[in-house]
């Protein structure tokens, strides 16, 4: 019988309520991530990309529908139950770095914290994830000291230091520049094959689809279109380190999607290539194991040529 996936989100919806006007951030969302697996969202400015990632960490409750993390039914937890869950379920990598880290502690004394606070201290684990993401000589380093990229490596270290089923990053790629785009998101790669951790990033950026495997985009709050990556990458060559140079389309599988209202979303330059846009009508007609769509408008003046 197969596994239940990690995270499963159907139907999801959340409202927050502006003074008297309410905007609906997700709007019927399915997701479902397998655990173990690596998954980048990606979407613009008031996709509701963060908001499903702040629902998924326990940091915000939907309105409704269902989500499942880790086998436990989010919806059911009571506000302590909760703060159990974000400490032992849920690693969170921010791109504010303040988020992150403690100002005024050093790079070994900031995940040691997460760990005290957990009741759960274990010195030689917090060297062994500095070790990790290459910063074990930065350990006494304060965050005004560490670059950007060093601050986002210290700060995955801090995400994975109670052992977390899945790491959650939000833009973690925001602030820094191209070769450490590419380093940091090596290092998220590690951490997914060799911790097992499953990884989902949360991104603006399309560039980045060409590092990751499976790749979902959301807009208007709801799933939209999925890109599955054709071949394994090699991460011992410099395909990494190149990614964001510029993203390679034949690298991915494009796919449509059927949400759980039947609702069919497909590629925005699949609907633009035969003359349709938004609220047009669209013929369909069955061939074999295929849909067809076809343009009405468009056929029709062909017809009357």
């Amino acid at each position: 019988m197969p596994s239940e996936p990690i995270i499963f989100c159907e139907n999801l919806v959340k409202l927050y309520k502006i003074g008297d006007i309410e905007v609906m951030a997700l709007q019927g969302l399915d997701l479902t991530v397998e655990e173990g697996e690596m998954l980048a969202i990606i979407g613009n400015s008031g996709s509701g990309k963060s908001t499903l990632m702040n629902v998924i960490g326990g940091l915000d409750r939907p309105t409704a529908g269902k989500i499942h993390v880790n086998g436990t039914d989010l919806l059911k937890l009571s506000d302590k139950e909760m703060m159990n869950y974000m400490r032992e379920t849920i690693g969170f990598v921010w791109q504010n770095t303040a988020r992150n880290m403690v100002p005024y502690l050093n790079a070994i004394d900031n995940v040691k914290l997460v760990m005290q606070m957990a009741g759960k201290l274990d010195v030689n684990r917090a060297n062994m994830l500095l070790e990790v993401v290459g910063l074990e000589h930065r350990k006494k380093n304060k965050m005004h000291e560490l670059s950007g990229g060093e601050q986002q490596r210290v700060a995955i270290a801090i995400a994975l230091a109670n052992s977390p089923k899945i790491l959650l990053a939000d833009e973690p790629t925001g602030a820094v520049d191209t070769k450490t785009t590419a380093q940091i998101m090596n290092l998220f790669h590690t951490v997914n094959a060799d911790l097992g951790v499953t990884t989902v990033i949360v991104t603006h950026d399309r560039q980045l689809s060409h590092m990751v495997k499976r790749v979902v985009t959301i807009s208007d709050g709801r799933i939209g279109t999925e890109f599955i990556r054709r071949e394994e990458m090699n991460m011992e060559s410099d395909e990494i380190m190149n990614a964001t140079a510029g993203h390679d389309q034949g690298s991915h599988v494009e796919y449509g999607f059927i949400d759980g209202r039947r609702r069919l979303f497909l590629p925005e330059n699949y609907l633009s290539a035969i003359g349709l846009k938004e609220k047009s009508k669209v013929s369909i007609e069955i061939g074999d194991d295929q849909l067809i769509l076809r343009n009405p408008e468009r056929e029709a003046a062909q017809g009357e040529q």
